[in-house]
């Protein structure tokens, strides 16, 4: 085929590649080599070729990386490229968790909460590859939920002093859904229903992460959030 093409690489879910609007079926190999070049970046052929094929000769490894990078180049023309030695994504791939990493950095450097709800709200949108249990996925899926936290939390907080209590209380319930035991966001939600009026789902919340923290980690939570309890009880 002439000419560029428009190529979208979806991770977050199930794995999609979408070629000029229409979605194409791709055998595993080819989606686990995708994978590998959208989430680590352009790597050497025998690294992928370990990566992906751990259990097999270096020679066998390296074969199986030559005919899944030849059935790509049939399937998606344009898709994958080379550098000297590494095989990378070629420029016309859009991937999705790129786009939600720059997403998560602007928040996560924002000086003023969100006039609209992001794209990225829900967590299930930041569901990296579920059901893959490889070391590197796996990897990945924890600095993508790290930085989730820390940005929509961020969020959160600036709601929260601007006055948007009903906004920092669905980030920070959004946190709370990747990171339970994460005392910051349950201070956020707590703070935002009092905020609202809302005293009794704030004691109902605040029992409630008490029982978590006993039941997980056998310890109180911290003095800080008792004592923001305390003031509600005294008012």
């Amino acid at each position: 085929m002439d000419g560029e093409h428009s190529i979208r690489l979806r991770l977050l879910g199930n794995v999609e590649v979408e070629l000029d609007g229409t979605v194409l079926a791709l055998g595993h190999r080819q989606q686990r080599l995708l994978a590998a070049l959208a989430v680590l970046g352009p790597k050497p052929r025998r690294f992928l070729g370990e990566l992906l094929w751990p259990d097999r000769t270096a020679e066998r490894a390296m074969g199986s990386l030559r005919t899944t990078v030849f059935n790509i180049s049939r399937q998606v023309p344009g898709a994958v490229g080379t550098r000297g030695n590494n095989i990378a994504l070629a420029e016309p791939v859009t991937v999705d968790l790129h786009e939600l990493r720059e997403s998560l950095h602007r928040a996560a450097s924002a000086t003023a909460p969100v006039t609209e709800d992001p794209w990225f709200l829900s967590p299930d949108g930041a569901q990296l590859l579920p059901g893959w249990y490889d070391g590197w996925v796996m990897a990945e899926q924890d600095r993508l939920r790290t930085l989730y936290v820390n940005a929509v939390e961020h969020l959160a907080r600036l709601s929260l002093e601007r006055g948007d209590f009903y906004r920092a209380h669905v980030l920070a319930d959004n946190v709370r859904a990747l990171d339970p035991l994460r005392e910051s966001a349950v201070r956020v939600s707590i703070e935002a229903d009092l905020g609202l009026g809302n005293n009794a789902p704030a004691l109902q919340t605040f029992r409630s992460f008490c029982s978590t923290m006993a039941d997980e980690l056998g310890a109180p939570p911290s003095p800080q959030i008792t004592q923001l309890m305390g003031h509600m009880r005294s008012a």
